[in-house]
C-alpha cells in the first residue's frame, strides 16, 4: 500500500518510542495520509466530523480511547474511522419501461463505499501488524459499518482495536519528592565546593572516589538542571544522614572511560577539550591506537 516515497517516512518508525502519545497519534496519521486512497486526515473526538465539510474525500480519523499502564507496557484503545460522502446514483433507465439499473441494492453508493472504506481499513492494520516494530495489535479488530452516522451524508467503518507497545516505566528519571536519609558530600575538584548529593540509583560509589558528571554544580536547592554543554568532576569525601534538602538528586557517575579516575588531575585530562584525540595513556603512540571514547555508564 501507499506511495513509493511513502516507505521513506515511516522505516524510521521502528526505533519511536510509541509509549508517547504523541507518537502513536503521529504514527497512524503518516500512514493514513500515505495511503493512496485517503485524501484527508484528523483526529480527536469523532462526533466533531459532522461539524466540517472537508474539501476532498475519503477522511480517515484517529482516536485514542483510552489506555492502560502494564507492568512494561502501555495498552492502547485505538478507533480509526475511513469515510466517503454518499452520493445519488443517476438514473439509468433504458427503453419504454424506466426500470433503473442500480448495482447492489438502494439508490445510492454506500455499498461502494462499504466495500473500499472497509478495504482502506484492512491495509492500514494489516500494515501496523506487519511491518513495524515495536507494537502489536492484540486480539481481534472490531469492525463496524455506518450511514449517516454523524448527520452529513458521510458513510464507512470505524475499526476498533487494542495496541500495546514496550513501556520500560522507568523509575529512575526523576523523583517526585525530595528523598530523607543518607546521601554523600562531594567536592568540587576545580572550586572546592562541597554539595549534598544522592546519586543515581543502581550506582555504587564509595570514599575517595573522583567521577565525571554532566549535572550542572549550584548552591541553589532549586537549581537541578542538567547540563550537557560540560562536565565536571567531583571528590566524594564523606556521608550524610538525616537531612532532606540536597543539591543533586539521582547524580549520575558517566564512565568517561572510567568511573573512578583516583585525582582531579587525571578526571580533569578527560573532560577537558583538547586538540590530542588519544588517551592519556597512550600519548606518544600512534594516534589512532585509542581514540578517546565517551559514554554513559
Amino acid at each position: 500500500m501507499g506511495h513509493e516515497g511513502a516507505q521513506s517516512q515511516i522505516t524510521n518508525y521502528a526505533a519511536k518510542n510509541f509509549s508517547l502519545y504523541y507518537n502513536v497519534l503521529n504514527y497512524f496519521k503518516t500512514i493514513m495520509r500515505n495511503h493512496p486512497s485517503i485524501n484527508h486526515v484528523t483526529q480527536g473526538d469523532v462526533f466533531s466530523i459532522d461539524n466540517y465539510q472537508f474539501p476532498s474525500y475519503p477522511i480517515a480519523n484517529i482516536l485514542i480511547q483510552d489506555a492502560t499502564f502494564g507492568s512494561n507496557v502501555t495498552d492502547y484503545r485505538i478507533q480509526l474511522i475511513v469515510a466517503d460522502k454518499t452520493k445519488t446514483l443517476e438514473n439509468e433507465s433504458e427503453g419504454t419501461s424506466n426500470d433503473q439499473t442500480i448495482p447492489f441494492f438502494g439508490t445510492d453508493d454506500v455499498v461502494d463505499i462499504h466495500a473500499n472504506t472497509l478495504s482502506i481499513l484492512n491495509d492500514l492494520t494489516s500494515y501496523t501488524q506487519k511491518s513495524i516494530q515495536g507494537m502489536e495489535i492484540n486480539g481481534d479488530i472490531t469492525c463496524e459499518p455506518f450511514v449517516d452516522r454523524f448527520n452529513n451524508g458521510l458513510a464507512g467503518w470505524s475499526a476498533t482495536f487494542d495496541l500495546t507497545v514496550h513501556n520500560d516505566r522507568n523509575r529512575c528519571l526523576f523523583f517526585l519528592i525530595n528523598p530523607q536519609g543518607s546521601g554523600y558530600i562531594i567536592e568540587d575538584c576545580t572550586t572546592n565546593e562541597h554539595f549534598l548529593a544522592v546519586f543515581k540509583e543502581g550506582q555504587e560509589v564509595s570514599i575517595g572516589q573522583v567521577f565525571a558528571t554532566n549535572y550542572t554544580p549550584s548552591s541553589r536547592p532549586e537549581s537541578y538542571l542538567e547540563s550537557y554543554k560540560y562536565l565536571r568532576c567531583f571528590t566524594i569525601v564523606d556521608t550524610f544522614e538525616d537531612r532532606d534538602n540536597f543539591d543533586f538528586v539521582g547524580l549520575p557517575v558517566l564512565a568517561i572511560p572510567y568511573e573512578d579516575f583516583e585525582t582531579c588531575d587525571n578526571c580533569d585530562l578527560w573532560i577537558s577539550p583538547k586538540i590530542w584525540s588519544t588517551t592519556p595513556e597512550t600519548w606518544g603512540d600512534t594516534p589512532s591506537r585509542a581514540v578517546r571514547k565517551w559514554q554513559y555508564s
